[in-house]
């Protein structure tokens, strides 16, 4: 059977749950039926793939939300957030709702991880009939610049709520009694209003319950900290978020009714994410796949700040804002990075026509030469000796000797 090693990496990484492994064997195995002549099929495969991105692009509507499982008065922008008595800082920071926003672009499993839990808070009656409520406790835990805090944000909005924001650390005071009142008063705070609670930097605290070089009075501050947390659920929605899972324990674990890891993003999230940054941008769609087959590895935050840094230069160079300029100017912005982690990145920013053989002799690279050569600027016959003089193995053999 044709393709049949790919199909079977795609059932080994659906059945996984790894999505960013079975995204990237779907473009791959488009990428064999193109190869083999078979547009057809290649063109099915293109539009369920483009499908299923526009459908986690779709806005959910607003989330009515019971009186029966969310208490409190209404907060106002007149409303004081609670202090720390002994510096006069606030504990935590108010956002109220501000109208629609763009749906974050997630992996598939996170996608529909969130939109589920959504879909609770618009299915109450559905719940109580087989005896539960919906999920009114989350952890969020990812490395920095995941999305956490933005995912947080999106929940509230959708749900119509203000999010209480507070940073664990800045809870914490030299004085033990006052860092105990202050997590008193945040809570006091958050379950008098009808809000959702985002705890950040969670682990701050959560991390030392069972330190020993702790002394006992902090553990029993995480401990009351806890119990806070055990109390709230007949309150309201409250949300953590770590970029350390690994340091919290289980009695952490437990206080929390879902756990969402959002992680890096694979190739179609990078795909759809650079084309959202790049906005108001429109050049031909293989520069997207080219990018983001450039920047694996890097995080969403990671994945804008280069994106604006792209449209900076790429407006005072005075180069065409197409694929061919966009291309040159990313390698422009990676020269003038640190040093990259991944390969790819690595050699574009040295050395452009390296990067175009690399890419031209990677069978997973779901682009064809001619359309290789129409994002770069070089033209798909000039790609083909490019990919015949393998330019990138050197550098690939230098930096591994590195």
């Amino acid at each position: 059977m044709d393709h049949f090693s790919v199909i079977q990496s795609i059932i080994r990484a659906g059945l996984s749950g790894d999505t960013k492994a079975f995204d990237k064997q779907v473009v791959r195995l488009r990428a064999r039926l193109e190869k083999a002549g078979d547009v057809k099929e290649a063109a099915t495969i293109e539009r369920l793939l483009k499908s299923s991105s526009e459908m986690k692009d779709i806005q959910p509507s607003r989330v009515e939300v019971s009186r029966a499982l969310v208490f409190g008065e209404a907060l106002t922008r007149e409303t004081n957030p609670p202090i720390d008595r002994e510096t006069g800082a606030s504990l935590c920071e108010i956002h109220f709702p501000e109208g629609e926003r763009i749906v974050p672009v997630y992996e598939s499993r996170v996608s529909e991880t969130i939109a589920g839990l959504l879909e609770e808070w618009s299915s109450e009656e559905a719940l109580r009939n087989v005896g539960v409520e919906p999920t009114r406790s989350l952890l969020i835990f990812g490395p920095p610049g995941s999305g956490k805090t933005l995912t947080a944000s999106y929940i509230a909005e959708q749900l119509g709520l203000p999010l209480v924001t507070a940073k664990i650390d800045g809870l914490i005071s030299s004085f033990l009694g006052t860092t105990a009142r202050n997590i008193a008063n945040l809570f006091d705070f958050a379950n008098r209003y009808s809000c959702v609670l985002l705890l950040d930097e969670f682990d701050a605290l959560a991390k030392v319950r069972d330190d020993p070089q702790e002394v006992g009075e902090i553990k029993r501050v995480v401990n009351s900290l806890l119990q806070n947390l055990d109390q709230r659920r007949a309150f309201g929605v409250t949300i953590a978020i770590t970029n350390h899972d690994r340091l919290l324990d289980p009695a952490v674990w437990r206080r929390f009714e879902t756990h969402v890891h959002i992680g890096e993003p694979g190739l179609l999230a990078r795909t759809k994410m650079i084309e959202r940054f790049l906005a108001p941008l429109k050049p031909e769609p293989p520069i997207f796949s080219i990018i983001a087959y450039c920047l694996d590895g890097h995080s969403g935050a990671d994945l804008e700040r280069i994106c604006i840094s792209m449209k900076r230069l790429l407006a005072l160079s005075g180069k065409s804002h197409d694929g061919p300029g966009l291309f040159h100017t990313l390698s422009a912005v990676l020269g003038r990075l640190p040093s990259q982690e991944n390969e790819p990145a690595r050699i574009l920013a040295s050395d452009p026509e390296a990067f175009i053989s690399l890419i031209a002799n990677d069978l997973d690279f779901p682009l064809k030469q001619s359309e290789i050569g129409q994002a770069t600027g070089y033209g798909q016959s000039r790609v083909s000796d490019i990919k015949k003089s393998k330019r990138h193995l050197p550098l690939m053999e230098a930096l591994h000797a590195q």
